[in-house]
């Protein structure tokens, strides 16, 4: 009896399993399934996580070209038990090109579903090829032209070269494993050069630079510290609006945590407010000293001294609990002026810290100046009565008012122009001190103070009395912008090198890449490069660094080191500052008369909002709220599909509106004072970031993707590494980072960058003769906030 019809019905390995063994093709064909970064929606994601295309032996033909990469069934891979695949389980599989692998079908002899259980291994003494081959089924390297092989990898000698068998397809391809492998028995039992250079660099001793008095009053640090307060809260809060924020920030109670936050900030700022008021205190206690000393020389009798000593050390005790008054009252002073910049604090320009820290220091000095003029009362009248001068305590009172010039002395000309550094970014330039400023908001507070303590005879109780219930209100009186500003593209800034001047505006392609510099001026007495930086204030680009090349003084150009990711060619509607995005371009923000700012609000949401409000819609336009009464407005998500942003629509009509400050094209030729300007990048040169070794410069060829007609060639040292690269062919039109790598059965390594020269159009080149496709908008970011 026939008990098996013509379908076969039964269950996967019923009847036993189909098994396979073959080979993961190269990656190019299966790389877009694994995903380069993280996406914010999961249909941006162009794969399915980790499958591979597989050649299988029996089913698929060994020559690629009856039978190419491309057409071969997706094979998904069979995890352990100990990955799991929901609930938080996860396991990344290691499959490389090249490795052969082993498995059963799904589907049984149609053979179209491929499961992957195991890899087989090579050994040690295996001939691998470089590149992978047409013929299917022979070892290939498991490396790319974009990675770095490992060097204890790469052959130790020469000439030390494994046996493989050759196909007839293959014959002739050299082999490059030369006594390396790519399995992990190598890696752990041959002796190398790399261990043994990592070893001695780890007994190397490191010099650790001492701290130096190069400023007694230093605004950077305080300047950072609120920062990155601001940046902080402004996060915190934003998970009572923002989804996203709220998932990807845990914070039980956001008032407890904003709380935290600023009791931290205060305290990490008042050890910088104290190191100058150590110094005011200092200060006026020599001057203090030096003047009774000179009054002692003034007593006509030698018997009087010790009556007078004991009048200046009471004078000196008094003192001494002044400033153990503002001392222990610093704390809250700094804590009031945090609370106070809250919600009016979006960005913290330099000025911003200087007006604080001159504020502060006027109301301090305008307390010691008090507590000096009562402590030196009695020995001046004593000194008086008995017929001594008093000229030299005279000159002591109001010697407080200013204590800003001995803070800013004495500086060293050759202290660092570095104030921070971060892993990502790298570092942050000191900017130039407003001492004028910062002095003239010190007397102006000065002077209150000193007003509102004449007369009083218990001054140590009204120190506390004013430390206290110090205001920092007129730090928001001036111009200083402390608001949210624009996002867009990048700031270019240079410093270090001796010369001064220089200044450029940033190359950013459509995938967010810094690809050059476009020199807008010079500068002028450079005797070393300058470093640069890519200033970012909303902090969407990253990672971007570059090297100044000079040429008589002046900066020639700026050659590309890495050329970074996320960062925006055009302002975008979105608004931060201080390295953060605070509102996203479809958020609506809100300013108040009083300078305070409203947390971003969602689209979608109804915001009360009152006269003098400043509303400004997602894209940047204004709108400047009218009448006498408050209203109800409605943030409405976007109604056109290809507009990214929509206008806010008010619900009463007694709203005025201003221009939108969203920059506008300038057309076909450059407008370096205004808006945008359109340039053409050439590749002029290339930066050999790193040399490699092994390589040929008679067989291996340099590929350019995608190359704009441009062709370079290699040379190289007796041991294979690359010395330099010549430009044949420059190419023209390049809008995106090309891939440059090198074709070689042999090297290994290096690393090339493409350096372009900037043709703006319509002054270096012709605008007919220009490709649309190959002209770049570059916003001009000189001169501007």
């Amino acid at each position: 009896m026939i008990e098996q019809g013509l379908i076969d019905t039964q269950f996967l390995g019923r009847n036993g399993f189909v098994w396979w063994i073959g080979q993961i093709v190269a990656q190019k064909n299966w790389e877009q399934n694994i995903g380069a970064r993280p996406t914010d929606k999961l249909e941006e994601q162009k794969g399915f996580s980790f499958r591979y295309k597989v050649r299988i032996m029996g089913y698929h033909t060994a020559d690629s070209k009856q039978l190419n990469d491309e057409q071969l069934p997706w094979a998904t891979v069979m995890l352990p038990v100990t990955a799991g695949v929901s609930g938080g389980g996860v396991s990344t599989p290691n499959l490389r090109q090249g490795n052969f692998v082993y498995g059963f079908f799904m589907d049984g002899e149609d053979a179209q579903q491929p499961v992957i259980m195991g890899v087989m291994g090579y050994n040690q003494y295996t001939g691998i090829l470089k590149e992978p081959p047409e013929v299917g089924f022979v070892p290939f390297s498991g490396y790319t032209v974009d990675d770095t092989k490992p060097r204890y990898s790469l052959p130790l000698e020469e000439n030390d070269i494994s046996e493989v068998v050759e196909a007839d397809e293959v014959k002739g391809k050299e082999i490059v494993n030369k006594n390396s492998s790519e399995t992990s028995d190598s890696q752990v039992t041959k002796t190398n050069g790399a261990e043994k250079e990592q070893d001695k660099g780890e007994k190397k001793p490191i010099s650790i630079a001492t701290n130096s008095k190069c400023k007694k009053i230093d605004a950077g640090p305080i300047q950072t510290k609120v920062k990155n307060m601001l940046k902080d809260i402004n996060e915190v809060k934003k998970t009572k609006t923002d989804w996203l924020t709220k998932v990807s920030t845990k914070v039980d109670n956001v008032e407890k945590e904003i709380d935290k936050i600023l009791d931290n900030a205060t305290r990490d700022i008042t050890g910088d407010v104290k190191k100058i008021v150590d110094n005011i205190e200092e200060g006026v206690l020599k001057k203090t000293n030096d003047a009774l000393r000179e009054s002692y020389k003034k007593i006509p009798f030698p018997s009087l001294v010790p009556g007078v000593t004991e009048e200046a050390s009471k004078a000196n005790d008094e003192l001494a609990c002044a400033f153990r008054n503002i001392m222990k009252n610093l704390f809250g002073m700094v804590g009031k002026f945090l609370k106070q910049i809250l919600d009016r604090f979006i960005s913290t320009p330099l000025c911003a810290i200087e007006n604080f820290i001159g504020s502060l220091l006027g109301k301090i000095t305008g307390m010691i100046d008090s507590a000096v003029g009562a402590a030196l009362g009695p020995i001046k009248s004593l000194l008086s009565g008995l017929g001594a001068a008093t000229s030299a305590l005279d000159d002591v009172v109001g010697f407080a008012e200013d204590a800003l010039s001995f803070l800013i002395c004495d500086e060293d000309p050759n202290c660092s122009d570095l104030k921070d550094w971060n892993p990502t970014d790298g570092p942050t330039i000191s900017a130039t001190l407003d001492v004028g400023g910062m002095l003239g908001k010190a007397k102006n507070a000065y002077s209150l103070i000193k007003d509102g303590l004449s007369g009083i005879s218990n001054i140590g109780s009204a120190i506390s009395n004013i430390a206290q219930n110090a205001d920092f209100s007129d730090v928001f009186t001036d111009t200083c912008n402390v608001g949210p500003i624009f996002c867009g593209p990048p700031k270019i800034e240079f410093f270090g090198g001796g010369g001064s001047g220089g200044s450029a505006n940033a190359i950013i392609s459509a995938a967010g890449t810094l690809l050059g510099v476009d020199i807008i001026n010079a500068g002028e007495g450079y005797t070393t490069p300058p470093m640069v930086r890519f200033e970012d204030s909303c902090g969407n680009g990253t990672a971007a660094t570059g090297t100044v090349v000079i040429q008589d003084g002046q900066i020639e150009k700026v050659i590309m080191d890495e050329t970074g990711a996320g960062y925006i060619s055009i302002p975008d509607g979105s608004q931060g500052g201080d390295g953060y995005t605070w509102a996203g371009n479809d958020e609506t923000t809100v300013k108040h008369p009083d300078g305070t700012y409203d947390t971003p609000h969602q689209p979608g949401k109804v915001i009360t909002v009152c006269p003098g409000d400043e509303v400004t819609e997602p894209g940047g336009k204004i709108i400047v709220i009218a009448g006498e009464d408050c209203e109800q407005i409605t943030t409405k998500f976007p109604v056109d599909p290809g507009d990214p942003v929509s206008p806010l629509q008010l619900t009463t009509p007694t709203s005025t509106s201003t221009p939108t400050p969203t920059p506008t094209r300038r057309g076909t030729f450059p407008s370096l004072s205004t808006g945008d300007y359109p340039v053409i990048l050439e590749l002029d040169d290339i930066n050999i970031m790193e040399p490699g070794l092994s390589y040929n410069p008679s067989t291996d060829k340099v590929v350019i993707e995608p190359s704009r007609g441009a062709e370079v060639s290699i040379k190289c040292d007796p041991l294979g590494s690359i010395t330099g690269v010549d430009v044949v062919k420059g190419g023209i039109g390049f809008v995106e980072d090309p891939k440059i790598y090198i074709q070689s059965d042999t090297g290994y390594n290096a690393i090339l960058m493409p350096v372009f020269k900037v043709n703006r159009v319509g002054e270096d080149v012709d605008a007919e003769s220009v490709s649309p496709g190959g002209i770049i908008q570059v916003i001009d970011c000189v001169g501007k906030i």
